[in-house]
């Protein structure tokens, strides 16, 4: 693959992201650009026009993005980043077990910090949504420990896992039992607290500590 040029429109799409409105004739000429430079591999492109469309499909023509990245992974099985926006893709309509194949395929030293956690963050709620709940507990534990120490500059909100948490908490209190779910629910504290998450998650961490949230300090001011 040709990852200098790839990772130049990558970096050409990025831009766009910065844009408070994203110009429709700005994402077009892009993707024109992307189909026809004929520097371009068939893996580099597919892999370009489904992340153009995975960021911009609010003003773009509707696209197949899962077929684009599993096209760029047939040709490059080992492209990381194809893995890790077929993960995001899938996981954001629901295909928990495929998504969660992806994301451990990924090799997170690739990754800045904010990144390594944010993909084991998808790797929790990809087990929580699959019912996986003694592995999600196993792998969550360490992960919260780890949010809580780290700096604003290396943690991305945890969107995805904080709502996975909320649908599940019922079945993921009874199945790892009270001890378990106090630690938890510490741990998870100290990370809200760290990061100044009670305003933004508001209703989920309502959800997950029900009767616990009111009375931990600091979350509930």
């Amino acid at each position: 693959m040709n990852y200098e040029l790839r990772n130049l429109y990558q970096d050409l799409i990025n831009e766009q992201q910065g844009f408070q409105k994203a110009d429709p004739a700005d994402i077009q000429y892009l993707l024109d650009e992307i189909n026809a430079d004929p520097q371009l591999g068939r893996a580099e492109r597919a892999f370009l026009r489904g992340y153009l469309n995975y960021h911009f499909r609010e003003v773009m023509q509707p696209l197949d993005r899962e077929a684009e990245f599993r096209t760029a992974l047939a040709l490059a099985p080992d492209d990381h980043q194809s893995n890790l926006h077929l993960g995001y893709e899938t996981f954001d309509v629901g295909k928990y077990a495929t998504a969660l194949t992806q994301f451990q395929k990924i090799d997170l030293t690739l990754h800045f910090l904010w990144s390594q956690i944010k993909i084991r963050e998808l790797i929790v709620s990809c087990h929580l949504h699959l019912q996986r709940f003694e592995t999600a507990e196993s792998l969550l534990f360490p992960l919260l420990e780890l949010s809580a120490d780290v700096d604003d500059a290396d943690y991305a909100l945890p969107t995805e896992l904080l709502r996975a948490l909320a649908q599940w908490h019922a079945e993921f209190h009874a199945a790892i039992g009270e001890t378990a779910w106090q630690r938890l629910v510490e741990l998870l504290s100290l990370v809200i607290k760290r990061h100044d998450l009670n305003c933004l998650f508001q209703d989920e961490l309502s959800q997950i500590m029900q009767e616990d949230f009111s009375s931990l300090p600091g979350l509930s001011d």
